[in-house]
């Protein structure tokens, strides 16, 4: 039985990512955050025995802990965990300049939900993967985490933190590929939202459907390279990103 665990999956990428393992044959484990988006029981109703959604807040080692006993129940390894939950929103977009204010308080929840939240969720769960025979690690991050490429002058809490992931599966590849880990750092693109009813909110027409971006990124999380030491960042469309 392959397994996966997929944070952040109550819509989107998430959600769609779910989809498509469950396509593979998986058995999927979906952390749910969202208590008013009802399309992952869909989902599992349409898979019974196949997707257990999964309470899990990242940001919280309680929540983390709980998730990890409910998983255990249900399976004694993973085969691949899939790190897409993050945290975007909040009223201002901070700038350096200008009237707009930086909220210490908010830019600590994106470093909790994006950044830690991963770290945190592979450090608990370790014991799962290693008993696993994928071994197999992705996370989602973003555009807007390569410091190389960044032209932004607003908006630190989200590209800090995603940057600060980048750090992060940059030194859990350092010890965790020598025991025979896989990491895959996926940049998804700008996606349009999903609403609670699983309507797409299109705010912009460069932005893309979750489920294509979902699409594109499987090739490169069930894949195999050849040079496997070596960690990039790949985006939808299968360029490597400065990170």
């Amino acid at each position: 039985m392959k397994t996966v665990l997929i944070t952040g999956a109550d819509r989107g990428l998430g959600l769609a990512l779910a989809r498509e393992y469950l396509k593979l044959g998986y058995t999927v484990f979906a952390g749910r955050f969202l208590a008013d988006y009802a399309l992952l029981d869909d989902l599992a109703a349409e898979n019974p025995g196949r997707l257990f959604p999964v309470p899990l807040d990242v940001s919280d080692p309680r929540s983390i802990d709980s998730a990890y006993a409910e998983v255990s129940r249900h399976a004694d390894h993973l085969d691949v965990f899939v790190s897409d939950a993050a945290y975007m929103g909040g009223p201002e977009n901070s700038r350096i300049r200008g009237e707009e204010k930086i909220d210490p308080a908010l830019m600590c929840k994106s470093v909790r939900v994006n950044a830690l939240g991963p770290l945190l969720c592979v450090h608990r769960f370790l014991p799962m993967l290693q008993a696993g025979e994928e071994k197999r690690l992705c996370f989602i991050s973003s555009e807007v985490s390569s410091v190389a490429l960044m032209l932004r002058d607003g908006d630190f809490r989200y590209c800090m933190s995603k940057t600060a992931l980048n750090m992060a599966v940059r030194m859990m590849h350092n010890a965790l590929f020598p025991a025979g880990f896989t990491f895959r750092l996926y940049q998804p693109g700008w996606m349009r939202r999903q609403m609670p009813d699983g309507s797409l909110y299109n705010r912009d027409d460069r932005q893309i459907d979750p489920g294509f971006s979902a699409a594109r990124a499987m090739p490169v999380f069930t894949g195999r390279r050849a040079d496997e030491g070596r960690l990039e960042l790949v985006d939808y469309l299968g360029s490597v990103w400065p990170f």
